[in-house]
């Protein structure tokens, strides 16, 4: 290792691992006062601070002037992770922690952080699912307040809440988004806080069950109406024009309603109906 000057700055995973307790901090500038500084403190080669923080307090405490070493270009991230996990007396929940924290700005693999640190890459992926839903309950776990089991087991609740919230805000925006499409009047009492979007969704689906009811009716009605028609007329157009007629004009109380049907235009005007019915159907794709 060569020697460099320091700039003063800490480099960011550093950060990770906590300063000693004031306690500890006062014991090792005794030491450092009494031995002298044994392990100098290492910088990167642009004079980042890479591990040292507390060796760098005790100095000043003791009043013993640091002496610095440098890396020489090699992996920073990997140098933090091997000295404090060597050095430091954690937990395999604090070493896992560490790694995840580690990992988020040096972008590297859980795996390879989970095998440098000693702790299976399951406990690493907990500690990350801490970070990304628990941060404050992260630093707990890395100053040993905390165990990793405890921490991960709220932020899983956390997240699984946060998940059902986003969950209930996608469906509350489909929900809305097809009413207005497909009922727009009840999407317009719903933003105007006149109804409720559950009730506006009830009252779409009870409009659908009733047009698919009348749907049923129609097409039922219809088709007992086509086939008795047919299985009338089927008989011979004379025959039954003549049956008809004759039982017309002896009975006269089918009613004012059908009464324009009992003539020859009548019955001409039903035919061109059934015809435009016919094209009606062909449009929809006609009936296989």
């Amino acid at each position: 290792m060569q020697t460099v000057e320091p700039t003063g700055e800490i480099h960011e995973s550093a950060d990770v691992f906590p300063m000693l307790p004031e306690d500890e901090l006062q014991e090792l500038a005794v030491d450092i006062k009494t031995n002298g500084l044994i392990h100098p403190i290492v910088l990167d080669d642009a004079g980042t601070l890479i591990d040292g923080r507390n060796r760098l307090a005790a100095c000043r405490i003791a009043g013993v002037e640091p002496t610095y070493a440098s890396l020489n270009g090699s992996d920073p991230v990997a140098y933090i992770l091997s000295a404090n996990i060597a050095r430091r007396n954690l937990t395999k929940g604090q070493r896992a922690m560490a790694v995840a924290k580690l990992l988020l700005s040096s972008n590297g693999s859980q795996a390879e952080g989970a095998q440098s640190s000693g702790v299976s890459q399951q406990r690493v992926s907990q500690a990350n699912t801490v970070i990304r839903n628990a941060p404050e309950l992260a630093d707990a776990v890395m100053a040993g307040t905390m165990p990793l089991n405890d921490a991960y087991a709220q932020a899983r609740q956390r997240k699984d809440e946060k998940e059902t919230r986003q969950e209930q805000a996608m469906r509350t925006e489909r929900d809305l988004a097809a009413l207005r499409i497909h009922a727009p009047d009840l999407a317009d009492l719903v933003a105007e806080e006149r109804i409720a979007l559950r009730d506006a969704v009830a009252a779409k689906r009870q409009r659908d069950e009733e047009e698919r009811r009348e749907r049923e009716d129609v097409t039922q009605t219809t088709a007992r109406a086509v086939v008795n028609l047919w299985a009338i007329l089927v008989q011979g157009p004379d025959r039954i024009a003549d049956r008809w007629v004759d039982g017309i004009n002896r009975q006269k109380d089918y009613g004012e309603m059908t009464e324009h049907l009992w003539t020859g235009d009548g019955l001409r005007t039903l035919a061109d109906q059934i015809v435009q019915f016919a094209a009606a159907a062909d449009r929809r794709g006609g009936l296989h």
